[in-house]
């Protein structure tokens, strides 16, 4: 990869609905154990973890478990995952002025967590119609120049969708 700053905002996987189960509790179904394997060897494929490289998740079971996932498919199953309580309900903007205190010296951020926040967050920062499905992931390239501290709307490129 070259060295523009990347983000790579990845919306959870299919979890299960049971009654009686709180939602910060519920566990991923098999089909999206699955499907987020199958997303996380396409990004596999393009990106490799290194020192300059940050996991954020929000605390519920199922964006932990698909940065699990993620990672173990990465590569890396001992990644240092930075957990972020405040992200599991939060808007937007919130989850922004979390990218905002990033380092300088990172450059490729996954960062992990609900909709609808993670479209809404991509659509504030490229300008760009998106929807992220469960398991998909949003690439957002920053402006040149830019650092995640500087991060916000319009001043990044969405690459691409995958799911």
């Amino acid at each position: 990869m070259d060295n523009t700053k990347k983000l790579f905002i990845i919306r959870h996987a299919k979890a299960e609905t049971i009654p009686g189960i709180n939602d910060f509790d519920r566990s991923l179904t098999s089909e999206g154990i699955q499907h987020a394997k199958q997303v996380a060897a396409k990004l596999a494929s393009t990106l490799t973890l290194n020192d300059k490289s940050m996991v954020i998740s929000s605390p519920a079971n199922r964006a932990l478990q698909t940065t699990r996932i993620f990672l173990d498919i990465l590569g890396e199953p001992s990644f240092d995952i930075q957990i972020e309580d405040s992200i599991y309900e939060c808007t937007y903007k919130h989850l922004l002025s979390v990218i905002n205190s990033i380092p300088d010296h990172i450059d490729y951020v996954l960062l992990i967590g609900h909709n609808p926040t993670l479209t809404d967050l991509v659509e504030f920062l490229t300008r760009k119609a998106a929807y992220l499905r469960t398991s998909s992931f949003a690439e957002i390239k920053l402006d040149a120049g830019f650092t995640f501290q500087m991060l916000s709307g319009n001043c990044a490129d969405l690459v691409q969708i995958v799911d």
